[in-house]
């Protein structure tokens, strides 16, 4: 088996082919199996699910960081193409050696690879009919909550507009109900529920159900793949007549079938023209593909559940009132997604936060989720000289005072908050302004109606930020940061011009 720095360079140098190609050339070149790009595609799979953990482990980078986001975030249908190829290959591979995958494919019928492929490319290529008038529709998650938010909440809505009876589930982390469960509450699904950083009512949400349904972002291949067995108990619980796929990881893509064809709707996230942001061209594509008349409504939103809008309620109590009225709190997000790339230095950080608070910001920090983001709030406030009010959500002690049962915060300059995504959600409706990397903190604020600043780095291609950039009520301001220059002083000083005085 090639050794991982062998692979990386063997999928950093496909990626520069493809870069090269239209979608026509890359479709007639891997036409034939023959070609080296299949050897690598198997190496891929062989290393990703191997039982040694540095192999598998640099498989995986060299499969998912190295091959499989590359192609994609370019946006391009060449991009597309390659996937394409690549991943019928890794999933046909990884199935000779897991019986469950290999047993669910054989009861699709797809007894080879190329029918793989194929059923693939004509659901890529379905513009037939869909359902007249589905009962059931179930909407696949995209697996990255601040990716649910920018897109799946835009498509939920779609549906909900050109089929208004229908019972909606959206499947995919538990976590998502307190995001969008707070949806509905009328016949046609069109109640006043969305929440606004003033809590007041904005446009219709639909009545969302979530079903729980986990991905396994850092597991091994095989264990990635599982979730698509999941998913297909799932359905067949509650078989739907129409299955919505806005490009969702559960199902690699659209790659593995879900649903039959002609009850499949997959949208994928392709800019063949300029540069546009992603929500704006999902909600255009729904719009046509779904013969809505118009797509101004077909933005992202949040519908929090009930007990997610009392916290903010208590929230808006604690620090004063939130966007139109009270306090001066600024709502600052560091977690990178597990991308350290999409982070400035520590010490721009802390520039940063020092600026805010000499501009008179009082702050609101995430405290983040795992050992290594807890562990690095830690040394950032201790690098900082900062002592805060610690408050938690998650009812571990040790963390931080119970949201419930405080009652000021007093005096304190800096909150820092420890706990769900929903009770983050329900502590910025209590901010005037946001600050976040590019990950699920800019999209929550937007979508709230917060205005947030955003630093973008540590991205290679230029469409990226405006493909990835925040939509929804709030003032969206992108600082975009070449990543060989985050060190420099004069753009965090960009940075905190954005953010301005409190």
């Amino acid at each position: 088996m090639p050794d991982p720095a062998t692979l990386s360079a063997r999928t950093a140098a496909i990626v520069a082919w493809v870069g090269g190609q239209s979608a026509a050339a890359v479709d007639a070149a891997l036409a034939d199996r023959r070609h080296p790009f299949f050897a690598v595609a198997e190496d891929l799979a062989d290393a990703a699910d191997s039982t040694e953990d540095s192999v598998r482990s640099g498989g995986l980078h060299a499969l998912f960081s190295g091959l499989v986001e590359p192609l994609n975030d370019g946006f391009t249908p060449a991009g597309r193409a390659a996937y394409a190829r690549l991943f019928t290959a890794v999933v046909w591979r990884a199935a000779q050696r897991q019986p469950a995958l290999h047993a669910a494919l054989l009861a699709e019928r797809l007894t080879d690879e190329s029918l793989l492929f194929a059923r693939y490319t004509h659901v890529r290529s379905a513009g037939g009919p869909l359902p007249e008038a589905p009962r059931r529709i179930a909407v696949l998650s995209r697996v990255t909550i601040g990716a649910d938010i920018l897109l799946t909440s835009v498509a939920l809505q779609a549906v909900a507009t050109r089929w208004p009876q229908a019972e909606i589930s959206l499947i995919g982390d538990g976590k998502l109900s307190g995001l969008f469960g707070g949806g509905g509450n009328s016949a046609a699904g069109a109640a006043a529920v969305g929440t606004t950083a003033g809590g007041t009512a904005d446009g219709a949400f639909p009545a969302v159900q979530v079903v729980p349904l986990a991905y396994r972002r850092r597991g091994g291949l095989g264990e990635r793949l599982s979730a698509w067995l999941a998913l297909r108990e799932a359905l067949a619980k509650n078989p739907p007549d129409l299955l919505v796929n806005p490009d969702s990881r559960l199902d690699q893509l659209g790659i593995l079938p879900s649903a039959p064809a002609a009850q499949t709707l997959l949208w994928e996230n392709l800019l063949p023209g300029p540069a546009e942001s992603l929500a704006d061209r999902c909600a255009k594509d729904f719009a046509a593909r779904l013969q809505l008349p118009t797509i101004a409504s077909l933005r992202p939103r949040l519908a929090l559940d009930q007990a997610t809008r009392t916290v903010a309620t208590r929230w808006r109590g604690l620090l004063g009132g939130g966007l139109l009225a009270g306090g001066p709190w600024l709502a600052v997000k560091l977690d990178h997604g597990g991308n350290p790339a999409k982070a400035l230095p520590r010490e721009r950080e802390i520039d940063l936060l020092r600026a805010a608070r000499s501009a008179g910001w009082r702050i609101l920090i995430d405290r983040g989720f795992g050992p290594d983001e807890l562990a690095g709030s830690d040394r950032l406030l201790h690098e900082l000289g900062w002592t805060v009010l610690d408050v938690d959500d998650s009812g571990d002690p040790a963390k931080g005072a119970a949201i419930h049962g405080l009652t000021s915060v007093g005096e304190a300059p800096v909150v820092r908050f420890h706990g769900s995504i929903a009770g983050w959600a329900a502590a910025l409706t209590a901010c005037r302004r946001a600050f976040s990397y590019d990950s699920v903190g800019h999209h929550l604020a937007a979508a709230l109606g917060v205005p947030v600043v955003v630093a973008f780095t540590g991205h290679s291609d230029p469409a990226f930020p405006i493909a990835w950039q925040p939509r929804g009520n709030g003032a969206v301001e992108l600082v975009v940061i070449p990543t060989a220059e985050k060190h420099r002083e004069a753009h965090t000083a960009q940075v905190i011009a954005a953010i301005g005085p409190a």
